[in-house]
């Protein structure tokens, strides 16, 4: 099987959307292939996910139970970890025992053969490319939640699929909050009240 390209695994609280609070193990993968349509949008990524080291799935378990407090749940993130996953990976960490959240730009569709039964119990999309290229990708599938980063002055996002829930997330600087930020993605959610409002508690809480 296709060994990954890892940035960090790390067990911690998930600070944001709607599983915020719950313990997870994150496996973070190295790149993005989003990375320079972020840049010339003017959005800075506030994760390093450029390094890191090749492991085998069999390494990442490992880490996984030695270090996962009978936890059962995995977030896959990055960077952009659809750069790198395949079915393979995802159908044996569900054998594993485990539950998979996902956390994508949208750029990528899900894995071919990817089945319901062994597929992601959770995908989240925080998009960073056109929302046709969204549709493209994700129509049709069952999504949790759509996360939309807003910096002051954004309006309120247009969505090209269906999600359980849709959040607006305030642009941080480095760990800091940006107030200006919050206060406008505030103000877009009380005007909208379809949406609600997600910020990287895990920031304010000072873990990783």
């Amino acid at each position: 099987m296709r060994s990954l390209f890892v940035s960090e695994i790390f067990y911690s609280l998930q600070g944001e959307g709607g599983r915020a609070g719950q313990p997870t193990v994150f496996i973070r993968l190295q790149g993005c292939k989003t990375k320079h349509a972020c840049f010339q949008s003017g959005i800075k990524c506030d994760t390093e996910f450029e390094s890191g080291r090749e492991m085998s799935v069999s390494e990442i378990l490992q880490w996984i139970e030695a270090n996962d407090n009978g936890c059962s749940w995995l977030t896959w993130t990055g960077g952009e970890p659809l750069d790198q996953l395949q079915t393979e990976h995802i159908e044996y960490f569900h054998d594993a025992g485990y539950k998979q959240a996902l956390e994508t730009s949208g750029l990528h569709g899900l894995p071919n053969g990817l089945t319901i039964d062994k597929g992601f119990d959770y995908i989240t999309i925080s998009p960073k490319v056109a929302e046709h290229v969204i549709l493209k990708n994700f129509g049709g599938v069952w999504v949790n939640e759509l996360r939309y980063v807003r910096h002051k002055g954004q309006s309120v996002p247009q969505p090209s699929i269906s999600a359980d829930k849709y959040y607006l997330s305030p642009h941080s600087n480095g760990n800091e909050i940006d107030t200006d930020n919050l206060r406008h993605c505030i103000a877009l959610c009380l005007r909208n009240p379809q949406w609600q409002l997600s910020v990287q508690q895990h920031k304010q809480w000072r873990v990783l």
